[in-house]
């Protein structure tokens, strides 16, 4: 045992490495990152780019589905589209899904996290939302923006900007 490390540098030993396991996970994982507004768009179509092929579904938020006003019920589904304009449905695209992404931009309304989260949570799926921010927004519209995802999303995280979010969703295994 090397004295002075921290848990992450002794982890990063090649004493250390003979216990990692040097395959690939077995299943890859099958992901949607949803944009949910133009903003993040624009950063979602800038991720996508290193994608090409994956298992990796980037989406946009177009509209939640009209629900019947006999049903008195949450909206749960939504129609979205793909970058290249194919639309689908929310419930169709989480149906085998494991990992559900939410990307919005500080100071944008998160209604939409509202009718994905509701529409994973009536299907137990987990949901992580990611909240691009910059020193420009101020910090109450940030904060609102974190309130209003919170209910909806298991991991919230904050990032400063795309190389953040592509290294989070490298973390998520996406």
């Amino acid at each position: 045992m090397q004295l002075g490390l921290s848990e992450s540098a002794r982890a990063t030993t090649a004493e250390e490495a003979r216990f990692r396991i040097n395959y690939p996970n077995s299943r890859p994982r099958k992901s949607r990152i949803i944009a949910l507004d133009k903003t993040a768009e624009a950063t979602l179509e800038r991720l996508a780019v290193g994608y090409a092929g994956g298992h990796a579904h980037f989406l946009r938020y177009v509209e939640a589905k009209p629900v019947s006003d006999s049903l008195k019920m949450l909206p749960v589904d939504a129609v979205l589209e793909d970058l290249s304009g194919k639309r689908t449905a929310l419930v169709d695209e989480i149906a085998d899904a494991d990992v559900i992404v939410m990307l919005t931009t500080a100071g944008s309304s998160a209604e939409a996290a509202e009718v994905i989260g509701n529409a994973c949570f009536v299907r137990s799926k987990m949901t992580t939302g990611l909240v691009v921010s910059s020193a420009e927004v101020p910090a109450l519209d940030l904060a609102r923006t974190l309130t209003s995802m919170r209910p909806f999303a298991a991991m919230l995280v904050i990032s400063n900007g795309d190389d953040y979010v592509a290294e989070m969703l490298s973390a998520l295994r996406v």
